[in-house]
């Protein structure tokens, strides 16, 4: 940085929003597969590993593209993460959330005890437009988050899309938070609080100096902070490529500097606050230059890497200000995005209007309101105050089952019976889905029937459903009669109504759908019924196999339980197999046992008489439902599909082994020859001699019990049996190209990398530096001249090289982890 004048501080704090919309199906609790995210299963999975996970170890590089070094970049951001994201990175990447709270305590360690982390408003609605009661929901939901992660109480908070009123300001200081931060335009009006110099200042045209904290009085008389951040620098890193290159980012960081109308002397904070996705997935590489800035950063003399918390310690707060209520940073007509046909869009469809936004949220309005007066109405018998035990419900969801009888002991007028234990649970998921349906990104982009549209109506859906299983009059009429107005700009679907229909509805999983998943599974795959699937637990009462032939039959009972409401469905099914993935099952709910008995001994005689038969009494089955495979949950059906796919891949296999065997003198003479061999021989060369290289790796790819013992002879590395066993690898490996075979080898590459990744793991879990398998690893690598592509690899191993400093290594072994090192493409040992 520029030198800066003589007493004046001055400072630099990015901040990073991350978050992404729930993407899971509300009835089953889990993220469906998104094509449209391959090669990931999903976009939380591709996002985590584009931005999240590699914020957490980006890397610095040499000229040569050499990683150095790895920076956790959450120590040296000021970032919040949505506490629904939270939740699916707990589940799914729990490395990364470790990551996050140990950059916390790592920058509240270096910044006096102010901690990096922001919470966030629970459900990233847009607050202006939620009624009282919601908006502290949300707060509370959000804080009480906040420290079930960090251990520690949030000092300043996210609000979703920065949408910003009054009565929200309020609501964010009586819950105890110190400071938000807003768009610039978001300001009205500030003055300095003492001085000559006290008048109001109009800053509607977004020029209010963003360098100093802001105090702003809330309605009620309390105060909050307020940051306005650097727009030019946020739109830079957001749209104009900042993150190309460390160097761009840095340079607009010094010109915000030197353009500053700090006063003379005044500590200065140069900030600015982008979604956190721009650091990777939306700009490829964006976390390593944002690394390489923050090292240059951290090591400049004039300028201090800082967060809000931080500098609002450090220097006293001299202005304040008043805001445009009902404003937002990504809307040019203050929240008019998240309710009308404002114009704002995300570009990708400019001819397309945006006239559902309106009667999606009417039709919101009214079944939340609905919704609230028969949770009132049913709640109130059984607990003392029914809105605060939501508020409190918060902590069931963090902490699941164990919390439920604490929150039933604060909160029950009486003790409740398993019913209406039961109700109470349904009337709180009821009201956590009231506000998850309204997620901004329902009305972020450009068509009622998209994805995070589809999201938001799922979780209207299953609110709705739940208030009718307590008791409440059916809303769903009245429903799809206001979203009859919601139009879509796609012929084919019509309005919101017909999106609900179409494309909504196919998505419930009810415990019918979830007693016919497992039965299929079970029978297909001879396995015993699973116990659990997602929210639901299951408890096979009785499981018959009643024949092999005409077709595979199986019948049974199966308890379903909804986990987080306790309503349990015992089913009855009945599961035949045609073969391949052509199953069928009928499932009704058993209301009486006894009945069950009559049910085997019918589809017995049934089963006699032949398939016919055996079909026309499943079909007959009274008060039963017909299920096929395409109406099971998706990660089932899946299963069942590779499963049964790999049975006929080994078929194939083994036939491929065959005639390469009994045909390798004259396909040798072709090539002899020089003519080229057929591209599907080939690729049937290469997949044998794949397979064999398996073969010989497979005792020590094994991930337990395999060490280099087993290639070793009296201890001495380098033995006879060692050689041969590298040797066989190079031999064969060499026979690809003697067959004119590309040496690539996708399943063995995959295979190793895995091995590696968890000897990494294993070595880093235990005490001391056991490297005897890992070197056998890398040894069998360089045999098959293979390097290590996989992100994890580098990320663990840097972690084990900063443990050698102090470790009595062989020659052997240093021989062995630098060419690791080189394998990697790192330079952690130069």
């Amino acid at each position: 940085m520029t030198a800066k004048p003589q007493g004046a501080w001055r400072g630099v704090c990015l901040h990073g929003h991350f978050y992404q919309p729930p993407r899971e199906n509300p009835w089953l609790n889990a993220v469906a597969r998104e094509p449209s995210a391959d090669p990931d299963h999903d976009w939380n999975r591709r996002i985590t590993n584009e931005c999240y996970r590699a914020n957490a170890a980006a890397r610095l590089v040499d000229h040569e593209n050499r990683i150095l070094a790895l920076r956790n970049n959450y120590e040296w951001l000021s970032f919040d993460f949505g506490p629904t994201l939270m939740a699916w990175l707990e589940k799914h990447d729990p490395w990364v959330m470790q990551r996050l709270v140990e950059a916390d305590r790592r920058s509240a360690k270096r910044l006096a005890g102010r901690g990096n982390a922001l919470a966030q408003a629970y459900h990233h609605i847009i607050l202006p437009l939620a009624n009282r009661r919601d908006k502290e929901t949300q707060v509370y939901w959000g804080i009480a988050e906040f420290r079930h992660r960090y251990g520690r109480n949030p000092e300043g908070m996210w609000l979703p899309e920065t949408a910003v009123d009054h009565e929200t300001l309020t609501v964010l200081a009586e819950a105890g938070i110190r400071f938000t931060i807003l768009a610039p335009h978001q300001a009205a009006r500030w003055r300095f609080v003492e001085g000559e110099s006290t008048v109001w200042r109009d800053v509607r045209d977004g020029a209010i100096p963003y360098g100093r904290a802001y105090r702003y009085q809330c309605p009620n008389g309390k105060w909050i902070h307020l940051f306005f951040y650097n727009a030019d620098i946020a739109r830079g890193i957001a749209f104009e490529r900042l993150l190309e290159h460390s160097s761009r980012l840095l340079s607009a960081l010094r010109a915000a500097f030197a353009d500053s109308n700090a006063l003379s002397g005044e500590p200065w904070l140069v900030h600015a606050a982008t979604d956190g996705e721009s650091y990777g997935h939306h700009f490829k590489f964006g976390d390593m230059a944002l690394a390489a800035a923050f090292q240059v950063l951290e090591k400049e003399a004039t300028t201090e890497l800082m967060n809000y918390a931080a500098f609002l310690d450090r220097f006293p707060v001299k202005a304040e200000v008043e805001i445009v209520p009902e404003t937002a940073w990504s809307c040019a007509h203050g929240v008019g995005r998240w309710r009308t046909d404002c114009g704002c869009q995300s570009g990708a469809h400019p001819e397309w209007h945006q006239k559902w936004r309106e009667p999606l949220r009417e039709a919101l309005d009214t079944v939340r309101d609905a919704m609230a007066l028969h949770f009132e109405k049913q709640a109130a018998a059984k607990l003392r105050d029914p809105w605060a035990a939501r508020n409190d419900y918060i902590h069931v969801l963090l902490k699941g089952t164990a919390e439920k009888e604490p929150f039933f002991q604060r909160h029950q007028l009486k003790p409740l019976g398993p019913d209406e234990r039961r109700q109470v649970l349904e009337l709180m998921e009821m009201q956590r889905e009231a506000m998850a349906m309204y997620t901004s990104c329902g009305w972020f982009f450009d068509d009622v029937s998209g994805l995070e549209t589809q999201m938001i109506l799922a979780h209207a859906c299953r609110a709705m459903e739940l208030a009718r299983l307590t008791g409440a009059s059916p809303l769903e009429e009245i429903f799809l009669r206001i979203l009859e107005k919601a139009p879509s700009n796609l012929p084919e679907m019509g309005d919101g109504a017909h999106v609900v229909r179409r494309l909504v509805m196919p998505k419930r999983i009810s415990a019918f759908n979830v007693c016919a998943g497992v039965a299929m599974e079970s029978l297909a795959l001879k396995a015993p019924s699973r116990e659990r699937l997602h929210v639901f637990r299951l408890r096979p009462l009785q499981e018959r196999f009643l024949c092999e032939y005409p077709v595979p039959c199986q019948v049974g009972i199966i308890d379903v339980e909804d986990a987080r409401t306790e309503r349990n469905t015992r089913c009855a099914y009945a599961v035949v197999h045609f073969g391949g993935l052509d199953l069928r099952v009928s499932v009704k709910p058993m209301k009486d046992e006894a009945a069950f008995d009559p049910l085997v001994r019918n589809l017995q005689t049934c089963a006699v008489e032949g398939v016919a038969s055996l079909l026309r009494c499943l079909d007959d089955m009274s008060e039963a439902e017909a299920y096929s495979l395409k109406d099971v949950p998706e990660d089932v059906r899946m299963g069942i599909a590779y499963r049964l796919a790999e049975d006929q891949l080994h078929f194939y296999t083994e036939f491929q082994k065959r005639f390469f065997s009994a045909h390798q003198a004259p396909l040798w003479s072709l090539r002899e020859w020089g003519i080229a061999l057929p591209p599907d021989i080939k690729d049937s060369v290469r997949g044998i001699v794949e397979r064999q290289i398996l073969d010989v790796l497979k005792p020590v790819l094994k991930e337990e019990n395999a060490r280099e013992g087993h290639f070793r002879e009296n201890g001495a590395e380098g033995t006879f049996r060692r050689q041969t066993f590298l040797a066989r690898l190079e031999f064969l490996h060499t026979a690809l190209a003697s067959w004119g075979v590309p040496q690539d080898l996708p399943e063995v590459h995959r295979a190793l990398t895995k091995a590696v990744r968890t000897e990494l793991r294993r070595i880093l879990e235990s005490h001391g530096v056991p490297l005897e398998k890992l070197c056998l690893l890398v040894d069998i690598a360089q045999a098959l001249r293979m390097g290590f592509k996989d992100w994890w690899i580098p990320t663990l191993w840097w972690e084990l090289s900063k443990r050698l400093h102090h470790s009595d290594l062989s020659s052997h072994q240093r021989s062995c982890l630098r060419s690791l090192d080189v394998l990697s493409s790192c330079a952690f040992l130069s």
